[in-house]
């Protein structure tokens, strides 16, 4: 019996003998890695973080853990405590394992069902089928100028428009113009969908200022309204537009 415990006893201390050398050796393999380096400690996510949750939630949750990072392989805007973002919210989903960098938070109030309103800018909402956002091209995070096609009030100079709709009449002169440059769709909700892929009427929100706000409004009530995605260096500058009467150079 005393023979048995004794065999027992020294497999119970082989076995923590050998995880402590097991955790020495991979210490000593992390110290090795940093040797001749500094290192830093960051925030990584421990867990998956949903858009819109604060940093001070995360850390409540314990979806937060800290790392030893070599400190020239960290960017400058990582993060080494979330108090210095507490109050503010992821802007999208953050992958387990993910480094939590500075531009990741976003102040609550410009976070809308995970989109992220640009600062000084305001989001505005107009439907569009497929054909007026090319052809479902026109995606959340794509730069876009906006042309509004409305009919021509003829009794003042220019393409002016007449404020009654695009009304379909044969003696009507119509004109496009256009009327935004360089807008940012933040997103696109799909009314409708065939099997082909996305087409079919959406609703389109994009970010503008106050005044672009008022042109996107009017032209929306009074016209109709084609984007066009923007490539490198578009040159796209705002002019009189073309009408019936000049649209083929006359």
């Amino acid at each position: 019996m005393k023979r048995r415990l004794l065999v027992i006893g020294l497999a119970v201390l082989l076995a923590v003998v050998g995880t402590v050398g097991v955790l020495l050796y991979v210490r000593a393999a992390d110290d090795r890695a940093l040797a001749g380096r500094e290192a830093v400690t960051v925030l990584v996510a421990g867990k998956r973080i949903p858009a819109g949750t604060s940093a001070r939630s995360a850390q409540e949750a314990g979806l937060l853990r800290s790392e030893r990072m070599p400190a020239g392989t960290v960017p400058a805007d990582a993060l080494k405590s979330a108090a210095d973002v507490d109050e503010l919210v992821v802007s999208s989903d953050v992958s387990e394992g993910q480094l939590l960098v500075r531009p990741m938070f976003v102040t609550a109030a410009r976070l809308t069902d995970g989109i992220e309103i640009p600062e000084g800018k305001i989001a505005v909402t107009v439907p569009a089928e497929a054909w007026q956002r090319v052809g479902g091209l026109a995606k959340p995070g794509a730069k876009v100028a906006v042309f509004d096609s409305f009919n021509v009030l003829e009794s003042k100079p220019g393409n002016t428009p007449a404020g009654d709709g695009l009304q379909n009449q044969h003696d009507y002169n119509k004109a496009t113009r256009l009327l935004l440059t360089d807008v940012e769709v933040l997103a696109v909700q799909q009314e409708k969908a065939v099997e082909e892929g996305t087409v079919g009427k959406a609703l389109v929100t994009v970010a503008v200022d106050q005044a672009g706000a008022e042109k996107l409004i009017h032209a929306q009530q009074t016209g109709a309204l084609y984007l066009a995605l923007l490539g490198e260096n578009p040159d796209v500058k705002p002019g009189a537009g073309v009408d019936n009467r000049s649209v083929f150079g006359g």
